[in-house]
């Protein structure tokens, strides 16, 4: 997660007198900074440096090797706002040297629609360029004035697109380290409105993967038709866009809830919202940053009171310091500086300041090219060994029609999967050493790989045990025979009955003896029928008052596992619980309501006394996403169901390139994605970083397009495993960068190089 603020500390009188002298006269002191941003405002940098070379940046890391000064880097300044009393450190603009273009030339055959953007490339200037070309997808920049450095940065977007749709990666330099690297956009932390990359990077390119126009003349519409909203809708004069992220993209829009609270005009200074747009603040002519920064605070104050949500600035803040008003803490420190994304991409600094990765040259190259493997398992053991880590013996089995079996037991993680994985299926298939025959035979049944977490099994038994606090278990005590004796019965005969005596064989003594076992016998049995009686109309009262008190009404429901599903169903099912008797809630309809969302496979209900319930919900896993006609996309689990039909580029998951059907929430795709959202959550980790798209041809051809541009050919969804252990094998024995195709449709690959 990137900063929006540069809340860094400023630079001391020493520091900035060394830093002056080993600039050599090639950095300039106390320069204004209010004409490099849009807002026209703002205070001076103690030291500024126009670069206009790679060479000046590391010059500038040489200086910032000795003197550890607060940076600043400035593009075209229409996302920033300078404190009033300028920024105590070293602030960088940029010449033109980065201001170059590659475009593809749709005329070339087979070419990639492939576009290179220098950092200070404008963005409206990159949009034109790019729809001129013949390509499409950048069409939103042109309304966005900034440059290709700041969008990739600040992941900028519009109109339902943003930069994380097309970013292949970037080239981009560390000014502190005096080291640049080619970074993949997964690595970039990209979010909405935000990114891993901090005040020491530079973005020096962005490398996009655009599209080919059918129509160029819709295009160029489009770019007229965008250029026209935001005339209409927002502002000019002297602002930066936007100044609050939206809260719920999509659903909860910043300008909206400024809107509510009847904002729009509010002024403090020489700062008011804009009458036009109520997420825009216009500054006046000669105004203060300071009064803007105060606009936005009280904003802040008022939208978190009046709907409670926390608005977080999209404008990036230098020069401030919120120990000066505190009023202002709020607007300065709402975000963390470093995250993990941050952390992460300095990781990649690191492997590239301290190692090479050099090819695997055993086998020479002349060997592979343009030639058909005869053996493609020819390879050591210790090969072998590694894979069957990958691959284990187990994996999915379909019927002779290509497609994929689908599967209902288990949930494959949303993670990349380490060799340590489990592969697991309904049935068992030959093992990694026969992988050779079963790609010979033109029989083998399709397969499919999945990676088995445990924790996202389907529930059964084992997983959710019998509660054994609500079992009873009656025993009788061994029996002992005893003689009863009743002494009403005894004194009325006469009579004695004497336990462990012998009686004489008088006839008047048998006839007491039998007149007092009758009175025992039925004294008893009447006794016994009126406890239980009694005890019977106790039990049913005992019940009733129980099932009427709110002693055992649910007061507290609990829910676990729900990530995805849909937050207001679960809280109407948990709402719905609430209240009823805990010994006779109805769980099986609150389960049906749950199971109706295509997030959610199953779901386990439980109670316990006194008044909890407790939901566990087993959602399902997003493996990758395609664009349907309509062109929203379909996020598919392994099995294909289409969990969610959204609008924009869900970049977290896998892209399946290739136009799908217009599928909604709940329905299935066909076998070829499928496989594919399966191929998305099998790749081994040493595969899965080199992997930019998956892709459907025609009705069942699937492919995958690595970030070197190596297109590799699966063809129809049939014995995938044994596809898939092959492309591994190859790439661990070839440098991946000199190969131009694999086809391994056939089983057995042929490389193109």
């Amino acid at each position: 997660m990137s900063t929006h603020r540069s809340l860094q500390r400023p630079a001391t009188r020493a520091e900035l007198d060394l830093a002056t002298q080993l600039f050599e006269n090639r950095a300039q002191i106390n320069v204004s900074l209010a004409q490099f941003t849009t807002y026209k405002v703002g205070g001076s940098a103690a030291l500024h440096m126009h670069i206009e070379s790679i060479e000046d940046l590391e010059r500038v890391s040489a200086v910032l090797a000795q003197v550890d000064l607060p940076l600043l880097v400035i593009g075209r300044g229409s996302n920033m706002l300078i404190a009033d009393t300028g920024f105590a450190g070293l602030a960088i603009t940029f010449g033109n040297f980065l201001e170059y273009i590659d475009l593809p030339d749709r005329s070339e055959q087979d070419v990639e629609p492939i576009a290179l953007f220098g950092g200070s490339v404008l963005l409206p200037v990159a949009a034109r360029q790019s729809v001129h070309r013949g390509l499409t997808g950048l069409e939103w920049g042109v309304g966005v004035p900034g440059t290709i450095g700041g969008a990739v940065r600040m992941n900028a977007g519009g109109h339902g697109s943003d930069m994380a749709a097309s970013l292949v990666s970037a080239r981009i330099f560390h000014l502190r380290r005096g080291i640049e690297a080619y970074v993949d956009a997964v690595d970039l932390g990209l979010r909405f409105r935000g990114s891993a990359i901090a005040d020491h990077h530079v973005v020096l390119s962005a490398t996009l993967n655009l599209g080919w126009a059918t129509d160029t003349d819709a295009c160029e519409d489009k770019l007229t038709e965008i250029v026209k909203w935001r005339r209409d809708n927002q502002p000019g004069g002297q602002n930066a866009g936007s100044v609050f992220v939206n809260p719920v993209p999509g659903e909860v829009s910043a300008g909206a809830l400024i809107d509510q609270i009847g904002m729009r005009g509010f002024r403090i200074g020489s700062a008011h919202v804009s009458e036009k747009h109520a997420n825009f603040i216009q500054a006046d002519e000669g105004g203060l940053a300071a009064d803007i920064v105060q606009v936005m605070a009280e904003i802040r104050r008022r939208v978190k009171e009046s709907s409670g949500y926390d608005l977080r600035s999209e404008i990036r803040l230098a020069g401030f310091d919120a120990a000066i008003d505190p009023s202002l803490a709020d607007v300065l420190t709402s975000e963390s500086d470093t995250s993990v994304a941050t952390v992460r991409l300095e990781h990649i600094f690191d492997r590239n300041a301290s190692t090479s990765i050099v090819a695997d040259t055993s086998i020479p190259l002349s060997i592979i090219t343009a030639t058909t493997f005869q053996d493609s398992m020819d390879v050591s053991e210790q090969v072998l060994d590694e894979l069957r880590s990958v691959f284990n013996d187990n994996t999915f089995v379909g019927e002779d029609q290509p497609t994929v079996a689908s599967v209902t037991d288990i949930k494959t993680r949303e993670v990349t999967v380490n060799t340590t994985a489990t592969v697991t299926s309904a049935t068992n298939l030959p093992t990694t050493s026969s992988i050779a025959s079963s790609i010979a035979s033109s029989d083998t049944a399709p397969t499919r790989v999945v990676i088995v977490d445990d924790d996202f099994r389907q529930p059964s038994e084992t997983d959710f045990p019998s509660d054994t606090s609500s079992q009873s278990v009656h025993q009788a005590p061994t029996s002992v025979r005893v003689l009863i004796t009743d002494e009403d019965i005894a004194s009325e005969n006469d009579a004695q009955i004497i336990v462990g005596t012998e009686w004489s064989n008088s006839k008047r003594s048998r006839k007491l003896l039998r007149a007092a076992k009758k009175r025992v016998v039925g004294g008893n049995a009447r006794k016994r029928l009126v406890i239980t009686g009694f005890g019977l109309v106790i039990l049913i009262g005992i019940v009733l008052v129980v099932l009427a008190s709110p002693i055992v009404a649910v007061r507290t429901v609990r829910v676990e596992g729900a990530k995805y599903a849909d937050a207001a169903l679960v809280r109407s099912v948990a709402e719905s619980l609430k209240g009823k008797s805990v010994l006779t809630v109805d769980t099986k309809t609150a389960q049906q309501r749950l199971e109706g969302d295509p997030w959610i496979e199953s779901v386990r209900i439980s109670t316990s006394l006194p008044s909890r319930v407790l939901i566990q919900i087993n959602e399902r896993t997003p493996a990758a996403w395609f664009l349907g006609v309509d062109n929203r996309a379909r996020v598919i689990d392994p099995n294909g169901l289409v969990l969610s039909v959204v609008e924009g580029r869900p970049t977290q998951y896998m892209w399946i390139e290739g136009t799908g059907p217009n599928l909604t929430p709940g329905a299935s795709s066909t076998a070829a994605y499928k496989a594919a959202g399966q191929l998305a959550l099998s790749l081994p980790p040493e595969l899965a970083p080199m992997v930019k798209h998956l892709g459907v041809a025609g009705s069942d051809q699937i492919t995958m397009t690595l970030k070197t541009g190596t297109i590799i050919n699966f063809g129809s969804p049939v014995d995938m495993r044994n596809k898939l252990v092959n492309v591994v094998v190859l790439l661990r024995r070839q440098d991946v960068n000199s190969i131009i195709s694999i086809d391994v449709s056939t089983g057995t690959p042929v490389v193109q190089s």
